[in-house]
Order: structure tokens, then sequence, then C-alpha cells
């Protein structure tokens, strides 16, 4: 069998609170206490916590893809309040609304396609990673739980999970075991990579180990093609003892990457992804903005991912919730600092695809990275998925009147959010990403579902 080597990437870390996949845990989150200018406004007692579990990575050295990256300088879009701004208490109404929204780019003909079923990256940009369909598989499992689809019909949950099942008992493979590492909508290979890209692969089977659990008719099907029972499939149980070399791992990457791998391998990996949470407990730490931040490699993508889609208990969990109180107190810092809203993670930028570091392992803060490990010299993007996000875990007046700031200056999201915007103190300045994909809206409902208690 053709040996399957394991996508090297060493950019490391992120971290995330899990909610478990069929009964989310009401787990609070909370700030760390840094003394701010301005005190945040309180998480709702009633609010969830996150809970932990798939996820190993790294950082790619080369961007994800070719998408367009369009920014534009254009003014506030809607002189009509929008959702988020009418409603500063953030009734249920109006997260039903912010998931409506999320959900629309997944409609067929816009982020999925009419006739597969299979997800795109963006709009206009029919093309997708394993990482992008975890993503949408967790998203049809999220609009079934918050109500915006039923089960049957053409393209209810299960009619839509079952193209998806049905695509990865027989997608083409390169040299019959190694997945593309994009992935045409219309089912065909785009793009092979050397080898397995494994933090793609991880954030997959993450989605469907909750997938099991959401509709277990599938699992043995799954369970078939994971565990290549037919030899004809991926050979994953291959990359298993490589990825116990994550034990060493300070990367939030690299926490989800084995997370989700550790789903299904819980005797090999399943002690590991704490490790890693303790690794980057005490891997030393730096102080910025007054909020004190280990030195590893962490961003909110992941991390986010992780608090809202996996399932961690104990230790794990606490260690979870630590690292996204942390990560959102920094945030909220800087801008009571500097008076400039932040919200860093991964994603398009007019540099083309970046990582937004709130902290890396030499410790430093606040750093932008792109492809080939070059500092471009940008306004970093407010993402839209991450201002969201902490609004549904911590409801503060920071997190609110940043959502607020790039609502007014995003084009109406009826059919999905875009990326997001920079800051600009005159916000007639400010550059807006309007790009709609599969990664902010997937992540928005998360966020969404989350604050639902769906």
């Amino acid at each position: 069998m053709l040996a399957i080597t394991i996508t090297a990437i060493l950019l490391v870390s992120a971290l995330g609170i899990l909610i478990n996949a069929n009964q989310q845990q009401s787990i609070v989150v909370q700030p760390q206490n840094y003394n701010p200018t301005t005190t945040p406004s309180p998480t709702p007692e009633d609010s969830s916590s996150p809970t932990v579990n798939p996820t190993t990575t790294s950082i790619p050295t080369s961007p994800p893809a070719p998408r367009p990256y369009i920014p534009t300088a254009i003014g506030p879009q809607a002189p009509v309040k929008g959702p988020i701004e009418s409603d500063p208490s953030m009734s249920n109404t109006t997260w039903l609304t912010i998931a409506q929204d999320a959900w629309s780019f997944y409609q067929p003909g816009r982020g999925v396609d009419s006739t597969t079923g299979l997800p795109a990256s963006s709009v206009g940009w029919n093309h997708f990673t394993d990482w992008d369909l975890g993503v949408y598989i967790q998203a049809i499992i999220d609009a079934q739980k918050i109500g915006l689809i039923s089960t049957g019909g053409d393209w209810g949950s299960h009619a839509r999970l079952e193209k998806v099942v049905s695509w990865l008992e027989t997608r083409p493979l390169v040299n019959g075991s190694i997945p593309y590492w994009f992935y045409n909508s219309d089912g065909t290979g785009y793009t092979s990579g050397p080898s397995i890209d494994t933090v793609d692969a991880g954030t997959l089977l993450a989605a469907l180990s909750n997938l099991k659990a959401f509709d277990s008719s599938f699992s043995s099907r799954i369970d078939t093609f994971v565990y290549n029972r037919n030899n004809n499939r991926t050979d994953y149980a291959s990359l298993v003892p490589s990825l116990q070399n994550e034990a060493g791992s300070t990367s939030i990457y690299g926490y989800y990457m084995i997370k989700g791998f550790a789903s299904f391998w819980p005797n090999q990996l399943g002690a590991i992804p704490n490790q890693i949470l303790n690794n980057i407990r005490n891997a030393g730490t730096v102080s910025t903005y007054n909020v004190t931040l280990p030195k590893a490699s962490l961003l909110c993508e992941p991390l986010l991912y992780g608090v809202f889609n996996l399932n961690t208990t104990g230790s794990e969990n606490n260690n979870l919730a630590w690292l996204m109180n942390v990560t959102y107190s920094a945030h909220e810092a800087k801008y009571n600092a500097t008076g400039q809203y932040s919200a860093f993670s991964e994603g398009i930028s007019s540099a083309g695809f970046v990582w937004e570091w709130v902290v890396t392992p030499s410790g430093d803060t606040w750093i932008v990275t792109a492809s080939g490990g070059i500092y471009p010299n940008i306004n970093p993007v407010i993402y839209n998925k991450v201002a969201i996000s902490f609004l549904a875990l911590y409801n503060t007046s920071f997190a609110y009147n940043m959502s607020v700031y790039l609502e007014k200056l995003s084009p109406d999201p009826s059919t999905g959010y875009c990326a997001g915007a920079d800051y600009n103190q005159n916000i007639n300045l400010a550059t807006v990403y309007p790009s709609v994909d599969s990664n902010t809206n997937g992540l928005i409902l998360c966020a969404a579902r989350y604050a639902l208690h769906a």
C-alpha cells in the first residue's frame, strides 16, 4: 500500500473550548481580569461554555487556495440599522436572523453545487478542501439543530449529508490513496499536494465524528472508509504513529487536528490533545496590554471551532476555557489601550491568505504572516466570524460594538456574511473584504447555535 506522509507545517498553536456535539453544555467563559480601562459587560449567566475536542496543526507554507482577494474601499453600506445594531440585548430573534443569513451561503447554486451537493470555498470559487468539507458537514448539523432545515426533503439535512457521505465513499484519490488538496465542487480532483494535509484531515474527521453522534445511520459507512476496511480509501491509520509525536506541540492547530484523529483512534491519541493544552499553558508567558499570554502559536480560527464543536471534559475543558478566555481578554485589552478593533484569525486580506497570530512561540504578539513566512505590511483584517463568535461567547460591549462596526461596513448579509474589514478611525475609508466564504459563514453558524443553546 502506498505510504502516506504527513504534511509538515511548523506554525502551531491555537486552542478552543468545545461544545458537546449532541448536547451543548453550559460552561461559563469569563475574560481574564486585566484591569481594563473600560469594564466589559458581564457574560449572561446562562451563556454556554465551550468544550474541546479534535485538532493538531501547523501553518501551511502556501496559501490554502488562490481564492480571489479583492478588498474594496467602500463606506458604510446601509442607512438602515442591521439586526445587531437594532438589538443591543441580542435576543434569540436576532441570533436566529444571524443564523439564517449565515446559512444562506449554503444554498444550492450559491455555496453548494446544485447537482453534487458538495460545497464551494467561497462564492465564485467552486473548489474545496477537506477542512472546507468538515465545515460544511458541521454547518448542516447546526442548521438542523437551530431549526433552519428539517431532516426530510431534497435539501434537508439527511439528503445533504447523504450526498457528502456517498461521495467520500467513492471520491477520486491521488495514486488511489491520498486525498487531493482541493477538489472541484463537481466532485473531481482539482489540486494535489505531495502528501496528506493532516490539519484538513483532522477537521474532516472531527466533523465526521460529530455526524456519527448526530445521525447514527451514517456511522457504519463512515467507519468503513475512515478505517479503510475495503482497502480502497485513504489509510489514515498509517498516520497515527507519526501523529503521536505531536505530544510535544504547543500549537492550537496541532490540538485541533489531533482531536479529530483521536475521535477515531482514542487509545493511541486520546491523551495527546490535553497534553498539548498543558504544553501551551506551561510554555512560558508574555504580557500584552496587561494580559498574560502563553508563548505558543495562537490565533482564533481553530480555537473557536474547538470551543463550539468539540467535546471536552475535566482538565482538558478547563484548559481550553482558560485559553479562550485569555485570547478574548487580549483582544479587548488591546482595544481599550488603542481604540482599534481586532479579531485575529486566518483568511483573505490585501496580501492574499494570511494568518493573524495573537502570540507566537517566540513571544511576539499581534503578528500577521502570509505564505512563505512573509510578514506583510497591512492593516489586520477584523474578521466577522471572530467578532460574532466573541459576541456569542461573552456578550460584552467590546464584542457588540465591534460587530456593529463590521455590520455598518459590510454588504447585506442576507445571502451570507462577508469576510470582514480593516479598522479606520474614519469608517468611510475602511477597506472591506466582500468575499463571502464557507469558513466565515460556517463559524458564524456555530456561534449562533452556541448563543441559542440549540
